[in-house]
């Protein structure tokens, strides 16, 4: 009998060994996020921005756009500043849905922003912003699009970008072809 007993120990142990390592491999399997965890932004992800001089008779304005994309929203600000001044002289800014399908980009706008003014009415880099359906939603809708489709080639340092932002037919116009670099 003693002989017994030193057969079936081992083999208890045994055992309770191989359903502690299952135990544990189901632990580790539980703890570990999902492969989305693992997974890399797409290149277009990111903010980025572009500069641009433009002439207006003998004035010289910046304008500078600043674009964040990530896998399904947009938001655009475009900042007008007379040259070689700190001071905004306008600002537009729209923001909404981004439809991603290879090198094609649907924007679809759902909020319109303008800057915040100063106690002196001075433009400021914040924005307030109009929702589709507000009444000053609507007079912007008067200017702009609220689908645009674009093209687009990204890389680590700079995205390409080109859109018909007025729908004429063509990507000739100011800021229709652009490229951004990422901040």
């Amino acid at each position: 009998m003693l002989i017994n007993k030193q057969e079936k120990t081992p083999m208890k142990t045994k055992h309770f060994t191989w359903k502690l390592i299952m135990l544990l491999c189901l632990a580790g399997m539980a703890s570990v996020p999902s492969c989305d965890w693992f997974r890399e932004d797409p290149l277009y992800v990111g903010t980025w921005q572009y500069t641009d001089k433009i002439y207006a008779g003998e004035m010289v304005f910046n304008g500078i756009t600043t674009l964040t994309l990530t896998e399904s929203t947009f938001e655009e600000i475009y900042v007008l500043k007379a040259d070689n001044s700190s001071e905004i002289g306008s600002l537009l800014a729209m923001k909404g849905d981004l439809d991603v399908s290879g090198n094609e980009m649907t924007f679809r706008l759902t909020a319109v922003g303008e800057c915040i003014r100063d106690n002196q009415q001075n433009c400021t880099a914040s924005v307030e912003w109009f929702q589709k359906g507000s009444s000053t939603y609507s007079t912007y809708m008067q200017y702009l699009k609220e689908t645009v489709q674009g093209e687009f080639v990204a890389d680590e340092d700079y995205l390409w970008l080109v859109r018909d932002r007025n729908l004429d037919g063509d990507t000739e116009d100011t800021g229709e072809d652009v490229e951004f670099e990422r901040l």
